[in-house]
């Protein structure tokens, strides 16, 4: 992977650090939600690099989904630790579908399992999506951000 392995060769004093989750989709028994990720995001950065005394600045490369785990996790901190969220100077988010995308292949991968709900918040008139970004703009001035996104398109998930 990349971002572990070339980083720290580009940048020796640059500490990388991964956060994965479970995106599997078909016959998922996964109820978490895009919240729940966040706060699982939010208590890895507390155990490994936003504490005291050693709390550094912290840089996010964030794709896809994790980007909004990731603004998820900004408009959180603002309310439990703004202390810690202000140790987060910038990002660069990747194909971020911050207003939603088209979930209709999805949702029939996802339908009756418990990460329906998951996906229903990635649509593009989800409730959360909106939600979401109305809290991010009250906060989207204290960070530094580059969003790179797709100008052309390109196939989703399809159900074969």
């Amino acid at each position: 992977m990349w971002v572990r392995d070339a980083l720290p060769k580009a940048f020796p004093n640059t500490r990388v650090l991964l956060f994965g989750y479970d995106t599997a989709l078909p016959n998922s028994n996964s109820f978490q939600n895009i919240h729940d990720i966040a706060s699982s995001f939010i208590e890895n950065l507390k155990a490994s690099v936003l504490r005291p005394p050693a709390m550094r600045p912290l840089f996010v490369l964030a794709h896809s989904l994790g980007g909004i785990v990731f603004i998820d996790a900004l408009v959180t901190l603002r309310i439990q630790d703004d202390e810690m969220r202000r140790k987060i100077i910038g990002a660069v988010l990747f194909g971020v579908p911050s207003r939603g995308m088209e979930t209709e292949a999805l949702a029939a991968i996802v339908n009756g399992q418990p990460n329906q709900v998951l996906v229903n918040d990635l649509s593009v008139n989800s409730e959360y999506l909106r939600r979401l970004q109305d809290r991010f703009s009250m906060i989207s001035n204290d960070i530094k951000g580059i969003w790179a996104y797709e100008t052309r398109t390109a196939p989703t998930v399809a159900v074969s």
